[in-house]
């Protein structure tokens, strides 16, 4: 059936990752968590779950690499579908606590051990090249998830409160078992120690800072990356509740956008023309303020552009600023200044998560947070980008 490890372990990544796309509670669980807890507790335990992912990922990192990338993906898929099948039984503050952080070690063992695992296999056959290619046909196909889950949801919802966590936990377990195709690859890669994971962080910072251009790119990529991450996987649904769309209704809207992002924007932003240097870096702070900060006033429909800006700004973010923070880390410390890059965006949406459960509380709901967010962008990636359009590589366009 397949020609190679490599050929056979890309089409695994590929099925196995749609199935972590099928995330049928996206639409409905912060509805189905309002039965039991506060909206204070909830913003908690979002924030909860991007912490315990955050200080995993060393210990989980460590585990791939003394036990084996296929064998921290399988865990990582078998605690998420356990985090999804013990919601039943949860009814206190503590018990969803828990299930958070069952689900966010699930996603710290998964972070990079399934990508390593790939780039491996296709490095042992010389061909990292393919590696983009891959990545992008699996971009498509998990976008694709994520629209059929997020439509799905609401219906599911719909026909018994418990339907989409146990088909979302359903959906972990038929990944698990396609992961279980994965062939672990024979390439070495260099083992984890203490003292060189702090010593590749250590230079992994210094890239993101080495000189004053890569400290503006750097910044802008965390400064965009963290206020469109927590919208995407927080607020988003949140306001989408807030505005008083039904479960069924919500699915719908979040899946059409998500089939806008597909259809349009992964074709769109590939033309450089358009999207050159200086008009990406104008691009992002415009929707971002135009999406965000009429927030507080959003009623009804009106507030569906908030969320399709949002989306698309955090789906651009992959497809557009990627490459350009690319283009100044040297290719020795690459992956460690990306990783640096994500370490300090999940570092923000958990203090962005945590903090909104007061706010949203005692002042306006998600909406007043979009406008907050969107004074944020105004002071902090508007003065980045006219400084970064100062440098001598962009200001000639």
């Amino acid at each position: 059936m397949w020609k190679s490890i490599s050929e056979r372990n890309s089409a695994v990544f590929i099925l196995a990752h749609f199935c972590q796309a099928l995330w049928f509670v996206i639409p409905i669980w912060i509805v189905y968590y309002r039965g039991y807890v506060s909206t204070t507790e909830i913003a908690f335990i979002a924030g909860w779950g991007y912490f315990v992912q955050l200080v995993m990922e060393l210990p989980t990192g460590a585990f791939a690499d003394m036990f084996g990338k296929r064998f921290s993906v399988l865990l990582s898929y078998l605690l998420t579908a356990i985090g999804m099948f013990v919601i039943p039984f949860a009814d206190t503050f503590a018990h969803f606590l828990f299930i958070e952080t069952l689900i966010g070690v699930g996603s710290a063992l998964f972070s990079g051990a399934q990508e390593a695992l790939l780039y491996d296999s296709l490095k042992q056959e010389g061909k990292e090249a393919d590696f983009g290619k891959v990545m992008t046909k699996d971009g498509f196909w998990y976008q694709i998830g994520l629209m059929a889950s997020t439509g799905l949801g609401g219906i599911m919802y719909s026909y018994g409160h418990l339907v989409p966590f146990i088909a979302s936990g359903l959906s972990a377990v038929m990944g698990m078992g396609i992961a279980w195709l994965f062939v672990e690859p024979k390439i070495d890669t260099e083992k984890f120690s203490v003292k060189n994971y702090i010593k590749q962080i250590r230079l992994g910072v210094h890239e993101i800072k080495k000189n004053n251009e890569t400290l503006l790119l750097s910044s802008y990529y965390i400064a965009v990356g963290s206020i469109t991450w927590v919208c995407q996987t927080f607020f988003n649904s949140y306001l989408l509740i807030d505005l008083g769309f039904g479960d069924q209704t919500r699915g719908y809207i979040a899946a059409g956008l998500r089939l806008f992002n597909i259809v349009v924007l992964m074709r769109l932003m590939k033309n450089e023309k358009i999207f050159n240097h200086k008009n990406t870096f104008i691009f992002f702070p415009v929707l971002m303020m135009m999406a965000m900060l009429p927030g507080i006033f959003l009623e009804g429909v009106w507030g569906i552009p908030t969320v399709a800006g949002v989306m698309m700004a955090s789906t651009a973010r992959w497809i557009l600023l990627a490459k350009y923070t690319n283009e100044v880390y040297d290719s020795k410390y690459r992956a460690t200044a990306i990783s640096t890059l994500s370490m300090a965006i999940g570092l923000i949406s958990v203090i962005a998560t945590s903090a909104s459960g007061p706010i949203m509380e005692n002042f306006g709901g998600a909406r007043t947070m979009f406008s907050l967010l969107g004074v944020i962008s105004a002071i902090t990636i508007v003065p980045l980008v006219t400084k970064i359009l100062k440098l001598p590589r962009y200001a000639q366009e």
